[in-house]
């Protein structure tokens, strides 16, 4: 039985070698950062929020609320990393219901870098929306109305921590 020393290896074979090793290295390091990678769980929550004759807030879980016109409601996302490894890139994205309207300035997050909006259900986002409006003098591009955004986002520059959690926070008014 011939064994490998009795084949000349010439450059186009050490180089297919070399791409094999390579590829066994590459996998081996794939199975590793499958086996250790983040876990990121999302808790969406709703409260009522009212006011009693003192200015002082009072809280209802919101699936026990009958709404009506004009009732705030505060969302609450709680992303949790129950994995070994940082969480990058974390996006959580919250909606507006139908029938209620995004309270402007609600959206909140210690240390977010940047919050954006969409006003088409998260197709396009801006931290700014706009909106173009016909005019008999032309169209003009003028800043949308907070009420009419139907989500808003969270771009995270910095990891979530292993065992890390954040909170984002928005509010919305029952129309």
């Amino acid at each position: 039985m011939p064994n490998f020393t009795d084949f000349p290896v010439g450059a186009p074979m050490q180089r297919i070698i070399s791409a094999f090793c390579a590829l066994v290295f590459c996998g081996a390091a794939l199975v590793a950062v499958a086996e250790a990678k983040p876990n990121v769980v999302l808790k969406l929550s709703g409260v009522l929020v009212e006011r009693d004759q003192n200015g002082a807030e009072r809280t209802s879980a919101v699936e026990k609320a009958q709404l009506k016109p004009g009732d705030v409601v505060r969302y609450v996302i709680v992303a949790s990393n129950v994995g070994a490894d940082p969480a990058r890139n974390l996006v959580p994205i919250g909606q507006v219901p139908a029938g209620t309207a995004f309270q402007a300035g609600s959206a909140s997050m210690k240390d977010a870098a940047h919050v954006e909006y969409s006003l088409d259900g998260g197709k396009t986002w801006s931290s700014a929306p706009t909106i173009r409006v016909h005019t008999p003098a032309g169209d003009v591009v003028k800043k949308a109305d907070p009420a009419t955004y139907t989500s808003v986002r969270w771009i995270e520059d910095k990891p979530l921590a292993p065992k890390g959690s954040a909170t984002f926070i928005y509010v919305v008014r029952v129309k």
